[in-house]
């Protein structure tokens, strides 16, 4: 780290602390199904840049993830759902992912959509992420951040952005090619779309075992 990097993060004031809301599911919830935590796998932690935060993860992710037998968590940063406003930009919303990976058992998957893919990779700057998976990165740093402890990295997304300028950038920061899925940046969080980039998302982390 230059010193010029270092005096800039020594001198950054801490971010004003909300209370932060956390929804998690783990696979010890689903009643209908037996499954238990495994304790192998790493859990995984869901930011968005949707205005509903965690919940947007509710309908189908966390419960999908849990299915696979990983703890399934996700953070509203602040201004987000049940979290309140606070002061600070894209680098207080990376310390909001950050101290709620803090709080998952063992070392937490990150996954970032949209702008949340920005504050997630800003978060693995600075806590040993055991990965990073980025869906439909929106307003990217134009200096991607180093991940601390090179864990793998996963883009994902649409087909009709894999021309912009901007995925161009995060594949080329992070030297991977981008798995693609159809449909619109948005259809993400239901539908077939949903299901078939979760199933994609969590083959991917079965594979870095």
């Amino acid at each position: 780290m230059s010193l010029t990097a270092w005096v800039r993060r020594a001198r950054t004031p801490e971010p004003v602390p909300v209370r932060r809301e956390i929804a998690v599911f783990e696979p010890a919830d689903l009643f209908d199904i037996e499954i238990k935590d495994n304790p192998e796998t790493n859990p995984v932690l869901c930011c968005t840049g949707d205005p509903a935060g965690a919940a947007a993860f509710n309908a189908l992710w966390l419960k999908r993830i849990a299915t696979s037998g990983r703890y399934a968590a996700a953070v509203s940063v602040r201004g987000q759902g049940g979290t309140p406003a606070a002061d600070g930009g894209p680098e207080a919303r990376a310390h909001d992912v950050v101290q709620a990976a803090v709080t998952v058992p063992r070392q937490a998957v990150l996954i970032g959509h949209g702008e949340g893919a920005a504050w997630a990779a800003l978060a693995a700057g600075r806590y040993p992420a055991a990965g990073l998976v980025l869906v439909s990165p929106q307003r990217f740093p134009k200096q991607s951040p180093k991940p601390v402890g090179g864990p793998p990295v996963l883009l994902v997304v649409s087909e009709s952005e894999t021309q912009s300028k901007e995925v161009q950038a995060v594949s080329e920061a992070y030297g991977v090619t981008p798995l693609t899925f159809a449909g619109a940046p948005d259809d993400v969080f239901k539908g077939g779309t949903a299901e078939g980039l979760l199933d994609a998302i969590l083959s991917w982390l079965d594979g870095q075992k």
